[in-house]
């Protein structure tokens, strides 16, 4: 069985082409902290995939699974209803929104077992496809670039002016990634773009 080495090399040099064809810099189309976020790869070892390296194995089932679990509610934050604010859901919330008991998602959590049966209810309440749990770091990295970051790529350079009149925005985009803003970044991000494209359209 393969690796997923390989099959990354490829994909990885498929980007670079659209990148070089898009004008994009590499720091954008290669979002590290995206790729993160998705993956759930440290950073470190992300760039050294990209650059052909291989990366230190999983560790055990259990442990793997528990660090990727933890890395979603590190990340995936809800509101408060209360206060407003972003926080981690808690252990009652998961478990609930994936099918699963409190106990159980404990189990999880502290390496007890290995069984991922109940993947598919995380994978949904957490927003990320099943192979998040399972794939290796090759698969991870090369998943994401295959569903998001050529799809987008591609679809900028459908139309070559518009690329090129996009190119910034794009960049924008892309180094943003999925990065959850607070909501008063959000409502000044907002404001910003308005006036841009209001300044853009004036008379």
């Amino acid at each position: 069985m393969s690796d997923g080495y390989e099959q990354l090399a490829e994909t990885v040099r498929e980007v670079e082409q659209l990148q070089s064809e898009s004008g994009l810099d590499k720091a954008s189309v290669f979002n590290l902290h995206d790729l993160s976020f998705q993956t759930s790869l440290p950073e470190a070892d992300i760039r050294r995939l990209l650059d052909g390296e291989p990366v230190e194995s999983p560790r055990s089932g259990p442990a793997e699974l528990a660090r990727r679990i933890a890395f979603l509610r590190e990340t995936r934050l809800t509101v408060d209803e209360h206060t407003g604010s972003r926080r981690q859901y808690t252990i009652v919330e998961i478990a609930a929104g994936s099918g699963m008991t409190p106990q159980w998602h404990g189990k999880l959590l502290n390496q007890s077992t290995p069984n991922i049966w109940h993947g598919a209810g995380l994978a949904k309440f957490f927003n990320v496809p099943m192979e998040y749990f399972t794939h290796t770091p090759p698969e991870a990295l090369k998943r994401v670039l295959d569903s998001k970051v050529i799809p987008d790529l591609t679809a900028l350079l459908k139309n070559p002016s518009e690329a090129v009149m996009n190119r910034h925005a794009m960049q924008i985009q892309l180094r943003l990634g999925d990065k959850e803003l607070p909501p008063n970044l959000e409502t000044a991000l907002m404001a910003f773009v308005d006036a841009i494209s209001q300044e853009s359209s004036g008379p």
